[in-house]
């Protein structure tokens, strides 16, 4: 049974959530398959550990529903298998997903807006999006965050997942929503894991590092003038709040 039918589901995220961690906890459950941005425009991410059914970029935009339906034939026998799907990416994956009954949905968001934009254009400006294996000592460097350019970042954010839920709330659907600084919570864990079926009676290793400084002031040319800015704001404590720190491994609650 485990085989022939196995749970699936998808994971939605705007850049800079957490996707890679919650996939990278999620592949380590024994009886989860997680693959991570499948539909990534600049190429197909793969769960590390499992490259079986590779086929080029080209061939999956081609046709991104036949795509679909080869990763869903392979679940290694596992009894639920997914990936991520970031804002912006493929449209017409998106839409068949979103109205797939049958595949879970889970929605990533990530409470400290702020940090989400620094680190979004970190990423964009590195091209470090991912950070895997031992923390390699590559410096970050300091940016200056444009306050009407940070605004437009969060709507985008907003919008994004009001469409996703819009979508989810009109065709019936239920879906678990959790949050990047939530994952360091076993219960919260558990909640996902529930939701796909599975046991939580597992250790999880994550293989990613954290990347960004638990102070923005160390990343953030012009705090101060962010916090003018923002000031009386629902953003303003989001420059103070704590991030979570480096997730290495899960247990199981006592």
């Amino acid at each position: 049974m485990a085989e022939s039918c196995p749970v699936r589901f998808v994971i939605f995220a705007a850049p800079r959530t957490g996707s890679n961690l919650l996939c990278g906890l999620l592949n380590a459950h024994p009886d989860i398959l997680c693959h991570h941005g499948l539909f990534n425009p600049k190429g197909i991410h793969y769960a590390p550990d499992h490259h079986d059914f590779a086929r080029g970029i080209s061939d999956r935009d081609a046709d991104p529903l036949r795509f679909l339906d080869r990763i869903w034939a392979a679940a290694a026998g596992r009894r639920a298998m997914g990936f991520k799907m970031n804002r912006g990416e493929n449209c017409v994956a998106v839409d068949a997903l979103l109205r797939d009954l049958a595949v879970k949905k889970i929605l990533l968001k990530r409470r400290n807006r702020v940090r989400a934009f620094v680190s979004e254009t970190i990423a964009d400006m590195t091209g470090l999006w991912e950070s895997y294996g031992a923390p390699d000592g590559v410096s970050i460097p300091a940016i200056r965050v444009d306050p009407v350019e940070f605004r437009r970042h969060a709507e985008l954010n907003a919008r994004y997942y009001a469409a996703l839920e819009s979508v989810l709330s009109a065709t019936g659907q239920a879906w678990v929503e959790t949050e990047y600084e939530s994952l360091a919570d076993r219960h919260q864990i558990e909640r996902v894991l529930s939701f796909l079926g599975v046991s939580d009676a597992t250790v999880l290793d994550s293989p990613s590092f954290k990347r960004g400084p638990a102070d923005l002031q160390e990343v953030v040319a012009n705090l101060a003038e962010l916090e003018w800015a923002l000031r009386g704001s629902p953003f303003f404590a989001e420059l103070r709040d704590q991030d979570l720190p480096d997730l290495r491994v899960h247990r199981p609650a006592s």
